[in-house]
C-alpha cells in the first residue's frame, strides 16, 4: 500500500475545475484530445524537474536512446500521452456507452466470471499505464459486480474530491483510499467482490519488497501480494493501452495464482511476477506509462522486508 500523505498541497477552486472540465466535454472528441496533448506540451515545459525525471529514467531504461532527438521525442510523447488521458476522463460524462464500445475494445473477461464463479472475490492490479481510469469505465459496463479502486489520496483537496466524485459518478468505480488500511479490500473480497489496485509506485522503506524492473530494482508494495496469499486467490492483471488516436484496447490476463511456498518467498514471487507483467506491457507501449515517477527512488541498502499490513 502507499503510505498516507497530508492533504496540505494546493487548493484549486471547484468552479475552477468544473470551468476545465466542461471546456472539454463541449469540444468534439477529437478536438479535445488535441486540447489535451496541448495541455501535456504545457506541463511538460512548466515542470522542468519532472521532464527532467523522466528523460534520465527512459535513458537508464533505454540506454540506446540516450542523447538522441528520439529520446527527446520519447519525452514528449509521454506529457502528451497523460494530457490525452486527463481529456478523456474529464469528458466521462458525455462518452455513452455506444461510444465506449466502439472505441474500447475488451479481451479476457471470462477470467472475471471464472473468478466470481469460485466465490473469492476479484483482487485485480494495473499501473499508470495506458488510461486506467477508462479501462474501469468501459468494464462496469459488461461486469455486474461493483467495481472497487483502490487510489492515492490526492494533496488538494478540492482535486481529490473532484476527481473520486467524478470516478463514481461517471467511471462506475467506488473509490477505497490506501491509507486506510487494508481491511475493507479483505471485506469486499469476501463479499466475492471486486477490487483494482495500481502496483507500479515506488514503496518507500518497510513498505515492499525489491523486485526487477527495466533492468533496476524498484522496491514494489508487497500488500497486494500479501492479500492474495492470505486469502487464497490469484492477481489478475488489468492494463489498458491506447492503439491509435481514439481507440484503446483493455486486457484482461491469465490469473496469477500464488506460489505454494513460504509466505515471504511466496510475497516476492508473486510480487516479481506482478512487476513483470507491467513490464512487458510498458515494453510494447514505452510512451504510455508515468516516467515522471520516482519508480527507483527507494534504494536496497535502505528498505527492510519486515511484513507489511
Amino acid at each position: 500500500m502507499i503510505r498516507n500523505r497530508n492533504s496540505d498541497g494546493t487548493h484549486i477552486p471547484r468552479f475552477l475545475l468544473n470551468l476545465v472540465a466542461k471546456t472539454f466535454q463541449i469540444l468534439p472528441h477529437r478536438k479535445a484530445l488535441a486540447l489535451g496533448r496541448g495541455t501535456g506540451d504545457v506541463i511538460r515545459r512548466i515542470l522542468p524537474k519532472k521532464v527532467e525525471l523522466a528523460r534520465r529514467n527512459l535513458e537508464m531504461a533505454y540506454p540506446d536512446l540516450a542523447g538522441t532527438p528520439e529520446l527527446e521525442q520519447r519525452v514528449q510523447d509521454v506529457f502528451r500521452h497523460f494530457g490525452m488521458m486527463g481529456a478523456e476522463f474529464l469528458r466521462f460524462p458525455v462518452l455513452t456507452e455506444a461510444w465506449l464500445r466502439e472505441h474500447v475494445q475488451v479481451s479476457g473477461l471470462e477470467h472475471v466470471f471464472s473468478l466470481l464463479e469460485q466465490g473469492k472475490g476479484v483482487l485485480a492490479f494495473s499501473a499508470h499505464f495506458g488510461n486506467w481510469e477508462l479501462a474501469i469505465k468501459r468494464l462496469a459496463l459488461d461486469i455486474p459486480v461493483q467495481i472497487h479502486v483502490v487510489i492515492r489520496r490526492i494533496k488538494d483537496p478540492n482535486v481529490h474530491r473532484f476527481i473520486e466524485e467524478y470516478r463514481e459518478r461517471y467511471g462506475g468505480a467506488v473509490s477505497i483510499l490506501q491509507d486506510q488500511g487494508p481491511l475493507s479490500i479483505f471485506r469486499l473480497l469476501k463479499k466475492n467482490g471486486i477490487v483494482v489496485t495500481v502496483l507500479d509506485q515506488n514503496a518507500g522503506k518497510g513498505e515492499g519488497v525489491f523486485t526487477p524492473y527495466f533492468g533496476r530494482p524498484a522496491c514494489t508494495y508487497s500488500s497486494v501480494a500479501r492479500i492474495a496469499i492470505r486469502q487464497n486467490i490469484p492477481l489478475l492483471p488489468v492494463f489498458d493501452a491506447r492503439t491509435d488516436l481514439e481507440n484503446h484496447q483493455v486486457v484482461l490476463g491469465a490469473p496469477i495464482p500464488p506460489p505454494d511456498l513460504p509466505e515471504e518467498r511466496s510475497i516476492q514471487m508473486l510480487t516479481e511476477a506482478c512487476t513483470e507483467k507491467i513490464e512487458e506491457m510498458v515494453r510494447k507501449h514505452p510512451s504510455q506509462w508515468i516516467w515522471m515517477h520516482n519508480r527507483w527512488k527507494t534504494k536496497p541498502d535502505e528498505v527492510s522486508t519486515d511484513p507489511v499490513g
